[in-house]
C-alpha cells in the first residue's frame, strides 16, 4: 500500500511541475539616479490550467546584460479577468558604467492549447528589453496584453504609452522569441510559431498607427503574439521591447465584416496573386516588383499550407541562376534578387512548395 501511495505522490509531482501557466510577459525598466534602474517583470499567468505553478513561482532570475545575474522577487499578483493573473517581479540594479545592456529573463512551462504555437508548452518563454544608459530613460509603459476578440469581427487594440514623455515610439508585430542554450542565452526567432492570421491563412494582422488590429479572427481560441516597440529620441535608438501577450477569440454579439485576402504580417503586402484558400488545386501564390528593374527585384511568395518554400531566380535556357529556400516550413517568404550583373532580358521567378509551383516572369 505504502508504494501505491508513493506512485500517486510521483504523478501528483510531475503534473505539478509541468504545469502550464505562462501566458505572456514583459520587461520594463525605469531610471532611479545616475546607473541605477529600476527593473519590473510583467508575467500573464493562466490561474485556470496552472494555478498551482503560478502561485508558486515567488522568484525569477533575470540576466542584466553585464555577464551579471540576479533573482527577482514577486511583488504582486492581481486578477486581470476569469482565469488569468498578472504576476509583478521588481528589483533594482546599478550598471558600474554607462551603455547598452539587454536585461532578459527565460522561463518555461507555457500555458498550453495556443492555436498558432505546437507544442506551445514545451517551448521556453524568452523575454527581453534593450536599453541605452548613456542618457537617463524609462522604457515605454504600455496596456497589458491580455486581450479578448469577437470572431469574424474586427479586433483594435490603442497602444498608446500610459507614461507619456518627448521620446517617440514605433512598434511592429513580431515573430515570439526564444533563448539559445545557456543561463543568459542569446535571442533567436522561433520559427514553430505563426502568426494569428497564418492560422486561418486569411485577414491581416499588424500594426496600424500605434494600435494593433486583427481584421479578422475565425477560429476560436488563444493566440499568442509578439510585438516590439522601439524607443527614439532625437533620431537615436534608446531602447528596445519585447512583448508577448495573448488574444482569445471567442463568439460574442457584434457585427461581423468580409475576411480580407491573407497578408504576411512579417513582410507586409497583400499577395495580388494569392490562391483561393478554398480550392484544392492551388497551394502557391507568387508576387515579384518592380517590374521591368534595372536592380533588384522584391519577390513575395504564399504558400496555403507551411512548407519548405523554395524561390529561384531561371533564364530562358532554363538555367537557375540563383536558389532561396526557407530553413523551415513558413507560409509566406519575402526575398531579394540581384539582377544587376546579369544581361537584359526576359526570366522566370519560380516559387514551389511541396506539391505546386508558380512562375512569373521579370524583365531586366
Amino acid at each position: 500500500m505504502k508504494s501505491v501511495y508513493c506512485i500517486l505522490l510521483l504523478i501528483l509531482l510531475s503534473a505539478y511541475a509541468h504545469a502550464t501557466h505562462l501566458r505572456g510577459g514583459e520587461i520594463l525598466a525605469s531610471h532611479v539616479s545616475g546607473q541605477t534602474y529600476n527593473i519590473k517583470v510583467r508575467l500573464y499567468l493562466d490561474m485556470q490550467n496552472g494555478e498551482g505553478a503560478a502561485n508558486a513561482l515567488n522568484a525569477i532570475t533575470a540576466c542584466l546584460g553585464n555577464g551579471d545575474t540576479k533573482d527577482i522577487p514577486r511583488t504582486s499578483l492581481t486578477s486581470l479577468s476569469t482565469g488569468v493573473s498578472v504576476g509583478e517581479f521588481e528589483t533594482s540594479y546599478t550598471y558600474a558604467s554607462s551603455g547598452i545592456y539587454q536585461i532578459s529573463v527565460a522561463l518555461d512551462n507555457r500555458s498550453g492549447q495556443m492555436l498558432n504555437l505546437p507544442n506551445a508548452q514545451m517551448t521556453s518563454q524568452f523575454l527581453w528589453t534593450v536599453i541605452d544608459t548613456q542618457a537617463p530613460n524609462s522604457t515605454p509603459v504600455l496596456p497589458y496584453l491580455e486581450m479578448v476578440a469577437g470572431a469574424k469581427q474586427v479586433f483594435s487594440v490603442e497602444l498608446k504609452p500610459s507614461v507619456a514623455d518627448n521620446d517617440s515610439i514605433t512598434i511592429r508585430v513580431a515573430r515570439l522569441s526564444k533563448p539559445s542554450p545557456g543561463t543568459c542565452g542569446v535571442r533567436m526567432l522561433d520559427h514553430s510559431y505563426r502568426f494569428p492570421n497564418e492560422v486561418s491563412s486569411r485577414g491581416t494582422f499588424r500594426i496600424e498607427q500605434n494600435k494593433l488590429v486583427w481584421t479578422a479572427p475565425e477560429v476560436l481560441g488563444n493566440y499568442l503574439f509578439a510585438m516590439v516597440v522601439v524607443e527614439w529620441r532625437n533620431g537615436a535608438k534608446i531602447s528596445e521591447s519585447y512583448r508577448e501577450g495573448m488574444v482569445t477569440v471567442i463568439d460574442r454579439p457584434g457585427e461581423t465584416v468580409e475576411i480580407p485576402a491573407y497578408e504576411s504580417s512579417e513582410f507586409g503586402g497583400v499577395v495580388t496573386s494569392i490562391p483561393n484558400v478554398d480550392s484544392p488545386e492551388v497551394s502557391m501564390a507568387i508576387e515579384a516588383y518592380p517590374v521591368p528593374t534595372e536592380s533588384f527585384v522584391t519577390v513575395k511568395a504564399y504558400s496555403k499550407q507551411r512548407a519548405i518554400i523554395r524561390l529561384q531566380l531561371i533564364d530562358m535556357n532554363g538555367r537557375v541562376l540563383r536558389e532561396i529556400a526557407t530553413k523551415v516550413p513558413e507560409i509566406a517568404i519575402q526575398q531579394e534578387f540581384d539582377m544587376r550583373n546579369l544581361v537584359r532580358g526576359v526570366y522566370l521567378i519560380r516559387a514551389s512548395n511541396e506539391k505546386d509551383a508558380v512562375t512569373q516572369k521579370v524583365l531586366r
